[in-house]
């Protein structure tokens, strides 16, 4: 079989761990098997918007997250949305046919990286139906009191937000993010919001705390 020109001048590398591969290489797929939460390990993180995560944030799966987050490195990230929607497809029934949208990146994030992340998870059919009003930091920056506010504010609609929605994130840490943007499609019309993550940390065991 003919290698495509563009894979010998540019061949596609595992996100998880540099060799050739298409998102992730064969060895790093095996690995991430370890990873997977059941059935998307449901959450509820606010009034009628739940959260459901492929993975958990560990090993190659956080690898390669870390890795399409740095710049130049997101071409990778369609790959990985591929894999997001073929893990957690009949997890979520018939939300799987629910408009998409995404959690909107900061503008210094999307400087930094060439792309917006979630965007790129949540595929071609996504519509945009966020965005952020107010920039904050990083959740890195952030002490752990800090993450689990509830960012409040942050994102604003403007848009036709259709009853049901899929909000699209990369990584779920405390879930105060994906709840404020979540909050935001409620207030814009949305009567039921399913937070889709790629990878989830240990979620959170109460709701965030709400802080303007």
């Amino acid at each position: 079989m003919a290698v495509p020109l563009l894979d010998l001048v540019l061949p596609q590398l595992c996100a998880a761990c540099g060799h050739r591969g298409t998102g992730l290489c064969r060895d790093c797929r095996r690995a991430a098997d370890a990873l997977r939460l059941p059935d998307g390990e449901p959450v509820r993180i606010g009034p009628a918007v739940m959260a459901v995560a492929a993975f958990r944030y560990d090993g190659v799966i956080a690898r390669a997250i870390r890795t399409v987050k740095r710049p130049g490195h997101h071409a990778a990230a369609g790959h990985l949305g591929t894999l997001l929607w073929t893990e957690i497809g009949d997890a979520i029934g018939g939300a799987s046919r629910w408009p998409r949208t995404w959690v909107p990146s900061t503008r210094s994030r999307l400087r930094h990286r060439g792309a917006d992340i979630p965007r790129l998870l949540a595929g071609p059919g996504a519509v945009r139906l966020l965005r952020r009003v107010r920039q904050r930091n990083d959740q890195t920056e952030l002490t752990a009191g800090e993450r689990r506010a509830l960012p409040v504010g942050d994102f604003r609609s403007g848009y036709a937000v259709p009853p049901h929605v899929v909000l699209v994130d990369d990584v779920r840490t405390t879930g105060s993010t994906a709840t404020a943007a979540a909050s935001a499609l409620q207030g814009a019309g949305a009567a039921r919001v399913l937070v889709v993550s790629l990878a989830a940390v240990d979620p959170p065991r109460e709701l965030p705390q709400v802080v303007s």
